[in-house]
């Protein structure tokens, strides 16, 4: 673990969710992120540069699911979902969970990674609906027309926004690789600037799970 990584959850995560799921959200939103990325990995392991793009890709449902399994029992956690869509989200006492990959290199931080560029059509309206007041970037990539995921996404947000108070998003970031495995995960919220642009007004990297260590194949004898 690098030794800027807090051991234990920052007053700001404290601030959020309260001191006992502070402290699991602290390892458990890492741990569901790499359990993602190496259900993945098993799942198709001679297909590497693939995967790469299935990990990076907004759509991907493996890290929506983990999150939701391993957050969704916290106490003051909503599961919410839609029948038939990728998209499954976690709202922790008022505060919805999504996940976003924002590199695939350790030595890239969340904190340097553009603010909505590479945003799926998901993230991007949470923001628009629950987030603070934003103009959109010329230098934001144009999304793909897809009628599939525009319908997802209207649904899965008219579930959210019957709760309220109205949640706040919180970004559960993360680098990753499909030989390497998670590399960074992070928990963020995002600012308006005053010329309208996105920011992060906060930000905290998170201590990665131990490596998953490969059990040794019994030997076969005749």
């Amino acid at each position: 673990m690098r030794p800027d990584v807090l051991v234990g959850p920052s007053e700001w995560v404290v601030e959020q969710f309260g001191d006992k799921v502070a402290a699991e959200l602290w390892t458990r939103v890492p741990e569901a992120l790499s359990t993602a990325i190496e259900r993945e990995i098993h799942a198709h392991p001679a297909m590497t540069q693939t995967m790469e793009r299935v990990i990076a890709n907004p759509r991907w449902p493996l890290p929506y699911e983990e999150l939701v399994l391993f957050l969704g029992t916290l106490p003051g956690a909503e599961i919410i979902s839609v029948s038939k869509s990728v998209y499954q989200l976690v709202v922790i006492d008022g505060h919805v969970v999504v996940p976003w990959c924002y590199g695939q290199s350790a030595r890239d931080s969340m904190l340097d990674a553009p603010v909505g560029r590479s945003f799926g059509r998901l993230a991007r309206e949470l923001l628009r609906r629950f987030g603070p007041p934003w103009r959109r970037s010329q230098a934001e990539s144009p999304l793909p027309l897809d009628s599939v995921d525009e319908r997802e996404v209207a649904k899965i947000c008219a579930a959210i926004a019957q709760i309220d108070p109205k949640p706040e998003v919180i970004i559960a970031g993360f680098a990753g690789t499909p030989t390497l495995g998670l590399l960074r995960a992070c928990l963020g919220e995002i600012k308006s600037t005053d010329n309208g642009s996105l920011n992060w007004s906060h930000l905290d990297d998170l201590p990665l799970p131990p490596p998953v260590i490969p059990r040794p194949r019994r030997m076969q004898f005749p």
